[in-house]
């Protein structure tokens, strides 16, 4: 009796190893991610323990918490935004749909913006609606839907979202949209915060890159190579909104190691375009480099699921921060000094 028991118990054991198949399939996956990221950084990833800004990114490609969908779905994102820091940060949004129809774009302002809430870049700002092709713009607008985003760069988490198409202000200024300030929040394991703005202009046009710190120094490093830094006045001084927006973007990272949070100035009112996540699809190169290892070391690790955000969660406002005049001739601005 005891041996035909433990016989039973054995068929009824789970295996230690897995099938074939999912091996191969883990093998497979593995490759891939170790290839992209060697294609990036000429380096391996270090899946097991990462240290590095860029492998901490692609370790939430490859194996993100379960909140980063809702986090990364434009429209659901509106609900974290909403309870942490309050709704007027939200974009104010016309209408969300399941497919578009030209009849939709009645009920729109003349100028607005469409896009689809489950991928980067699948956008469209519309200045003057009267001199748009609604049909086509329905049809291409229906494309986007189509489209499953985490099959471009391998980001999981996009693929848990409801593909949806939502209408929002178009955030203009003289006709162009407005200066795009994301602002990357580490958060480390001893409760310190760091924050640097990377503000990106002229979008769709001659795209400018500026990298500041809070108190609006150049910082000692570059992202990326191709950008240009812009020497428009505009840009290159400190927003009169700065305290609050950096406050704002703290409140909304806090419960994670990093998020970049994607904010724009509208006519005196600040709104939050997005939460990122995996910022450029663990592409960001930093130059010097060591400037990948220095942010990684900032965030906090391993990273945990996220609680429930409690209503006005955003730090409590701090002193107005120290600024200095940038010049945008032949002197230097003077840099940010980051230990």
């Amino acid at each position: 009796m005891a041996l035909k028991s433990l016989v039973v118990g054995q068929q009824e054991a789970q295996p230690l190893l897995p099938s074939a198949p999912d091996l191969i399939n883990d093998l497979r996956e593995a490759a891939m991610y170790q290839w992209q990221y060697f294609r990036i950084h000429r380096r391996f990833c270090n899946f097991e323990n990462p240290r590095a800004f860029s492998e901490k990114i692609f370790h939430r490609m490859r194996y993100p918490l379960p909140e980063f969908s809702r986090l990364a779905d434009k429209v659901l994102v509106r609900d974290y935004i909403r309870d942490t820091i309050g709704d007027q940060y939200n974009v104010p949004m016309y209408a969300v749909v399941d497919e578009v129809r030209p009849e939709h774009f009645a009920m729109l302002p003349d100028a607005f913006v469409i896009k689809a809430n489950h991928s980067c870049g699948s956008l469209r700002i519309i200045p003057d609606k009267s001199v748009c092709d609604v049909v086509e713009l329905s049809k291409t607008a229906n494309e986007w839907l189509k489209v499953d985003f985490s099959q471009y760069n391998h980001e999981k988490h996009y693929h848990d979202i409801r593909p949806r198409i939502l209408f929002e202000k178009a955030l203009l200024v003289s006709g162009k949209p407005a200066p795009d300030y994301k602002i990357h929040v580490f958060n480390d394991a001893n409760g310190r915060s760091f924050s640097f703005l990377q503000v990106i202009d002229g979008r769709f046009g001659v795209t400018t890159q500026n990298l500041y710190s809070t108190d609006w120094l150049v910082m000692p490093f570059r992202i990326g190579g191709r950008l240009p830094g812009s020497l428009n006045p505009e840009i290159t001084a400190p927003p009169e909104e700065l305290p609050e927006m950096v406050r704002i973007a703290k409140g909304l990272a806090r419960p994670f190691g990093y998020c970049r949070v994607d904010m724009y100035v509208f006519e005196g009112q600040i709104y939050i375009g997005e939460l990122t996540l995996t910022p450029g699809a663990g592409g960001c190169r930093f130059t010097p480099e060591q400037w990948d290892w220095t942010l990684g070391s900032l965030f906090r690790w391993p990273e945990v699921p996220l609680t429930a955000p409690a209503r006005n969660a955003a730090e409590p406002a701090h002193s107005p921060v120290q600024t200095t005049e940038c010049s945008c001739g032949r002197d230097e601005p003077k840099r940010a000094n980051v230990a």
